[in-house]
């Protein structure tokens, strides 16, 4: 397959997630959660969501490796804690009912080596907090959730791919097919 041909594709799995996946109302804000390892593909999001007329759309960038940082150096009692403004963004986001879509890129491997114990407990204990936000939006928003490759997600799925770069456009290959992107 030509690479003009992949990102073809590629742009039309961004039209297909915004269009179809989270079909915002005119004027409603979309909030995305992704990857760093992803930002030309999270910028077709964007795009499409503002030619699908949605209103403003925040990005919230995570690193998998920033967060094993924080599991490996913080308390538990810290890394329970909801800060005050993550939790007005749940309060905000409950509210307005934004739409909410999430980019799926993680490495499987990334938190090998964490105290998977100190992990799971504070997860928990957030998600205590955050719950009465989620229930407020459950089955009154829209939401989504789409894979994109990831290098080291790329990697472990084709191992036996020449480079990181061609294992990442296997894995595009792969999921564009499952998501039957071209219709077939």
């Amino acid at each position: 397959m030509a690479e003009s041909t992949l990102a073809c594709r590629i742009r039309e799995y961004a039209e297909l997630i915004v269009k179809v996946g989270l079909a915002p109302a005119p004027g409603q804000e979309v909030f995305i959660t992704c990857s760093l390892d992803q930002p030309d593909f999270v910028r077709l999001v964007v795009e499409q969501c503002y030619r699908a007329g949605s209103g403003p759309v925040h990005v919230n960038w995570g690193d998998q490796q920033l967060d094993k940082l924080h599991v490996k150096y913080q308390s538990e009692q810290t890394l329970s804690e909801l800060s005050a403004w993550d939790e007005a963004r749940w309060r905000y986001q409950a509210e307005q009912l934004s739409c909410r879509l999430w980019l799926d890129s993680d490495d499987p491997d990334a938190m090998t080596g964490v105290d998977v114990g100190k992990y799971s407990r504070s997860l928990q204990a957030k998600m205590r907090r955050i719950k009465p936000y989620r229930d407020k939006m459950e089955n009154r928003h829209q939401w989504c959730i789409a894979a994109v490759p990831g290098r080291a997600w790329a990697r472990r799925v084709f191992p036996d791919a020449a480079t990181d770069a061609a294992a990442e456009r296997r894995l595009w290959r792969a999921i564009l097919d499952s998501c039957r992107v071209d219709g077939k």
